[in-house]
């Protein structure tokens, strides 16, 4: 059995939400959505916005084999999914929809990143080296309403302020959190130890194969409730700087019950070796296998943001953040006539460069590093349509 990591993201499907310009906004790589911007029109609204970003390999080899390109970074390697999707109605500053969310990240330091790929890829371990393991995956998806109100101030000295705060009930749909943490010592290139503990929360868990998955009570029923809490800020100066804080998950939690857990030992007892004499592993025979009921408190999600205009053209610098990752990304905007605009993005951290194009009631956005999907490490989609009422 390889390492799960190589699968982190795949259950879940890269949709979210963003509303046109004048109703709530969503910004960044982890799709963070600012109440503040719910405008006063009414009208109807349809969205959807999805990133996907891998720093060691391509996005569909992350899912796979972990084979092309390995380009990981020093310190630590991370795989990540944010999506959201939205419709409904607004009216007067509220905005009320049917949401569908789904975010993951994984976590692994340069030892484990390295031994998963030379594992999955049977490139050859360094011989000697000791690698310490540290692998953590937290990802779910849900399903709810998410009610929102936004209120305009006048803050003065040619200052307007809008404000904005949201809350959503949560059906919980899916469910993956991982944990490894141990050691494994290169014995030779084809060959090496390991005492390494994972611990396996996970929805789709396989619990059919009574030799792969026994536990000692009856199955239960999987399910999930939990709320979430949003706010956010827009602050606009007159000659059109504009200083922009939005936080998803300000405080949020989900409650699980029913969740299959498997422990598992990965060890020099259960090493088996393939035709080609590299080692593997049957975990099976150390795995313990039970039915778990906990609560998930979501981490923050911020999005903040300057933008300025000059001319025609409107620049912004902004950086995503949670859970100690940051995201940056600089972006530049363009007026065209009749309503329309064009607007450019790069982020830093996967090197994608964004295109989109919008007026009040559509707007497209494609995001990537390469044109070849297959070689990209990190894209993304937005779409959304307003039918004013």
């Amino acid at each position: 059995m390889k390492f799960s990591i190589r699968s982190a993201l795949a259950a879940w499907l890269c949709q979210a939400a963003l509303a046109a310009p004048g109703m709530a906004h969503a910004d960044g790589l982890l799709v963070v959505d600012n109440p503040a911007r719910i405008g006063d029109a009414t009208g109807a609204y349809a969205v959807v916005e999805g990133f996907q970003g891998s720093d060691a390999v391509a996005i569909r080899q992350f899912l796979s084999d972990w084979q092309g390109a390995y380009t990981p970074v020093a310190g630590n390697n991370v795989g990540i999914m944010a999506a959201r999707s939205e419709a409904g109605m607004q009216w007067n500053g509220f905005r009320l929809g049917a949401l569908y969310r789904a975010q993951a990240l994984v976590q692994t330091n340069r030892d484990t990143t390295d031994l998963v790929r030379q594992y999955n890829t049977n490139s050859g371990y360094d011989s000697g080296r000791s690698y310490n393991m540290d692998y953590r995956l937290s990802g779910f998806a849900a399903r709810g309403l998410r009610l929102g109100k936004s209120l305009h101030f006048d803050a003065g000295s040619n200052w307007q302020l809008q404000g904005g705060l949201a809350g959503a009930l949560l059906t919980g749909t899916q469910l993956k959190m991982e944990s490894a943490s141990g050691q494994a010592v290169a014995l030779n290139a084809q060959d090496f130890s390991a005492d390494t503990l994972l611990n396996s929360r996970n929805s789709a868990l396989d619990t059919s194969d009574p030799t792969r998955f026994n536990p000692f009570v009856q199955p239960q029923s999987f399910g999930g409730e939990g709320y979430a809490l949003d706010a956010g800020l827009v602050l606009r100066r007159l000659d059109g700087l504009q200083l922009e804080l939005a936080v998803n998950d300000l405080a949020g939690q989900m409650d699980w019950k029913g969740v299959p857990q498997r422990v598992t030992n990965y060890n020099t007892a259960t090493k088996v070796y393939d035709a080609a004499g590299y080692a593997h592993f049957n975990p099976s025979a150390t795995a313990l296998s039970s039915y778990t009921s906990f609560t998930q408190v979501l981490d923050p999600k911020l999005w903040m943001a300057v933008s300025y205009p000059v001319g025609s053209f409107t620049a912004q610098a902004g950086t995503s953040y949670s859970a100690d990752l940051w995201l940056p990304e600089v972006n530049l905007a363009f007026a065209l006539a009749a309503r329309w605009q064009v607007k450019t993005g790069y982020d830093l951290r996967f090197g994608t460069l964004q295109l989109a194009l919008q007026n009040p009631w559509f707007e497209l956005a494609l995001r990537t590093d390469n044109t070849d999907l297959a070689q990209a490490k990190g894209y993304g989609l937005r779409l959304a349509v307003t039918i004013p009422l």
